[in-house]
């Protein structure tokens, strides 16, 4: 169920019989997306009565009943079970800011999310009724019940008010292993209340909620008292539909996007994964979650741009096409990375063409890199103690041979396709089956109705030869990973609001630009010092920070012999990159920073900024100019600094020659901690600015509450603030929107 209710009649395993019946779908706000609950309950019934009439049987033989839905479509319900408003559907992002304040609070719950990292999907539980709790205090007030898309038809159903054990462990952060409900992330984000107006009993899969009322029966021309199973999570359902009950089993749900979802006896949670969820399925065995964004999307995708009706003539050709493609590497991200990377800004990439090659190669090579990124999530998995040992796959991509056994190959593992299609619907028979007593549990019921058609085995040979074109693949994500962010913010000023990569169109800044354009660049950005931070949890503070809204991370890199101080590394940065996304602006003092840029690009930085006054190298406009160049080609965007006693004209020559995005200004004695802000940079951001309206412009060294505002008043859109962020006395969550704030307004005084 997702906008369209579906029935399917199923008979030992067997679909009789089909019938749909379709709602709209509203979209009041960009990014909101809602449904009326009512709209469910009345296409539930058209769809039932016509499913029972093509079938052509008596509804009093119907067995038991029951439903799967999307997750993550909450609805607020009075005592009587009528909604208050309009449901928030899955896809609904309105809740973007809870999810980062929920992820920022650090409570042990979050271990499903990427081991604590994050992030927290706005489609979640919590983040969607915190933002009913903030924005509709009057609807959380006056409801009863607060759930789910599932428990609201269950309700009707049954008179009944239960949650799905499936749903509330995989997406309200609830555990059995930690006691239950997660009260105490509930209690940091002021949302106590919510625990007695979620269902107050949770039931496994297949458990009876309870027989169908007279209302209900007649609704659905079915008989009173008809038993309902417990249902859930549509996903997670077709686990059951599929077979998938074992530990080292893994489900490939296919289609637009790929869904890989194992089931594992083990408790466990790292990067670059989601769960492992307790209990989610069956009970004493939890699921492990990957996923990829773009999969049978960006094969239509291809399939429409050559103007083609269907997929043979592709196939063919890419039949005919080695493994590898004869150089051609794709990278599938075109709506971003889910797992293992998690980077909504991440792009798809076509990369090594030559003259010689032709469609069937392009075509190849986007299947590929579909399989290298479902094997990159299997070795993200293996590093947290999980392999599957089988998959089991659905969806669109069964329709294809050739991807399937690509997709084996580079796995080196068996992939199993089962009779029924449709393994949500087949896993709800299997669910009614154990409803109605038909089987004594979940896995006697699949071993009787859940039958294998055929398995697709992998090519040992072949697969030793796919290993050099996955390491091939793995290596373009890090090696665009900045280009696509300076990209997104390049062509968006939406898009610099997200990720703060503020350079003008073409890469570079030039004084020339209108200002209207320029100041579309400029934005507010604040970059915390993570000298500042506790280095006993960096990664932790870094992902707090820049979920708070902090666009940039400062990082300073001193080598002892620049300034009389000794900072970090690449190395660091390295291991800082394992576990954020954030954009890393990292400063470097050091004696001859020509010879760091390599190693900076390779460890992960996002920005590198140089000392115009670096000893080492003879440093001079011409090689300020060069040394930008290599920065820029090395994929990082380039900055020049200036110590308080250089000024600002010294640099224009580069920044006219577009060799940098950004110049930071030192505001105190480089090298030392606790010195106080020094207002003689105020006339050097003015100088800068009133040259290059687009220039990135970041001020470094004591900058508080006190003085942001003037700063930015001066021209200055960048700031660096360590211990006002990670050390004041208030929360990053409070006080980067504050900093973030000032330097808007202080942009605005300049403008006018």
């Amino acid at each position: 169920m997702g906008s369209t209710d579906l029935v399917q009649l199923i008979h030992a395993g067997t679909p009789v019989a089909f019938a749909s019946s379709s709602y709209p779908t509203s979209f009041p706000h960009p990014s909101w997306a809602e449904q009326d609950p009512a709209d469910w309950w009345q296409g539930l019934g058209e769809a039932v009565r016509q499913c029972v009439a093509q079938a052509g049987i008596d509804a009093a033989n119907i067995s038991a009943v029951c439903i799967d839905t999307t997750c993550c479509t909450v609805v607020a319900l009075d005592e009587a079970g009528h909604a208050l408003r309009p449901a928030l559907l899955w896809m609904d992002m309105r809740s973007a800011q809870q999810a980062a304040r929920v992820a920022a609070g650090g409570d042990p719950a979050l271990a499903v999310n990427g081991g604590g990292r994050g992030p927290v999907s706005a489609e979640w539980m919590v983040p969607k009724a915190l933002w009913l709790k903030e924005n509709e205090p009057d609807v959380f007030d006056r409801a009863t019940h607060i759930c789910e898309y599932q428990d609201y038809m269950n309700f009707h159903l049954t008179g009944r008010m239960v949650a799905s054990m499936t749903n509330v462990s995989v997406r309200w952060h609830y555990s059995a292993d930690r006691g239950g409900w997660p009260a105490s992330l509930l209690g940091t984000l002021g949302l106590q209340a919510l625990l007695a107006k979620w269902p107050q009993q949770v039931l496994p899969l297949g458990e009876v909620v309870g027989g169908l009322t007279a209302a209900a029966a007649a609704h659905l021309g079915l008989k009173e008292g008809t038993p309902v199973a417990q249902g859930g999570a549509d996903a997670f359902v077709g686990m059951v539909g599929l077979g998938v009950l074992q530990a080292g089993q893994l489900a490939l749900l296919t289609g637009s996007s790929h869904l890989h979802l194992g089931m594992t006896d083990r408790t466990f949670h790292g990067h670059g994964i989601w769960g492992t969820y307790s209990d989610a399925v069956l009970p004493g065995l939890n699921i492990v979650e990957g996923g990829q964004t773009s999969t049978g999307s960006v094969v239509a995708w291809y399939r429409r741009l050559l103007g083609l009706g269907g997929y043979h003539e592709l196939n063919e050709e890419a039949e005919a096409v080695p493994a590898g493609c004869e150089g051609v590497v794709c990278l599938d991200h075109f709506q971003g990375n889910r797992t293992p990377h998690t980077d909504p800004l991440s792009r798809g990439a076509i990369t090594g063409l030559t003259l010689k090659h032709g469609r069937g190669h392009v075509f190849r090579a986007l299947l590929e890199s579909i399989c290298f990124g479902t094997e990159l999530i299997f070795e993200t998995m293996q590093a947290n103690g999980y392999h599957p040992d089988s998959v089991t796959v659905a969806g669109g991509a069964t329709r294809s041979p050739l991807w399937l056994q690509i997709h084996a190959d580079v796995s080196n593992t068996p992939f199993v396709l089962t009779r029924v299609s449709e393994a949500p619907a087949l896993g709800c028979a299997i669910l009614a089956a154990v409803a109605a007593g038909l089987y004594p549990d979940i896995q006697a019921a699949a071993r009787a109705m859940v039958h294998v058609d055929r398995v697709v085995q992998p090519d040992p040979q072949r697969h030793q030869e796919y290993r050099r074109h996955y390491l091939a693949y793995k290596a373009l994500y890090p090696s665009l990973r900045t280009s696509f962010h300076a990209q997104s913010q390049r062509s968006s000023p939406a898009a610099a609001a997200a990720t703060a990569l503020t350079t003008a169109a073409d890469g570079v800044c030039h004084g020339s630009s209108s200002s209207s354009q320029a100041w579309q660049h400029a934005g507010p950005i604040v970059s915390p010092s993570i000298l500042s931070a506790d280095f006993a949890n960096l990664a932790a503070d870094v992902n707090r920070v820049a979920a708070a809204g902090a666009r940039w991370v400062h990082v300073d890199v001193f080598d002892g012999n620049f300034v009389p101080n000794l900072t970090i590394g690449p190395p660091v940065v390295k291991s800082l990159r394992k576990h954020t996304s954030a954009f890393l602006d990292c400063h470097l003092c050091v004696l001859n920073p020509q010879n760091y840029v390599k190693d900076m690009a390779a460890a992960g930085a996002s920005q590198f900024t140089f000392h115009l006054e670096a000893a080492g190298i003879d440093m001079n406009t011409s090689k300020a100019i060069d040394l930008g160049n290599a920065v820029r080609q090395a994929g990082m965007l380039p900055g020049i600094a200036l110590t308080p006693d250089t000024p600002a004209e010294a640099v224009f020559s580069v920044v006219e020659a577009g060799a940098v995005d950004t110049v930071l200004l030192l505001s105190v004695r480089p090298g030392f901690g606790g010195q106080k802000f020094m207002p003689s940079v105020l006339p050097k951001v003015s100088a800068l600015r009133s040259r290059f309206p687009a220039l990135n412009i970041e001020v470094d060294g004591g900058i508080t509450l006190e003085n942001a505002a003037l700063v930015a008043e001066a021209g200055a859109n960048a700031l660096v603030a360590g211990t006002t962020v990670f050390a004041g006395p208030k929360p990053p969550e409070v006080i980067v929107p504050e900093i973030v704030d000032l330097i808007a307004g202080g942009l605005a005084k300049f403008r006018q």
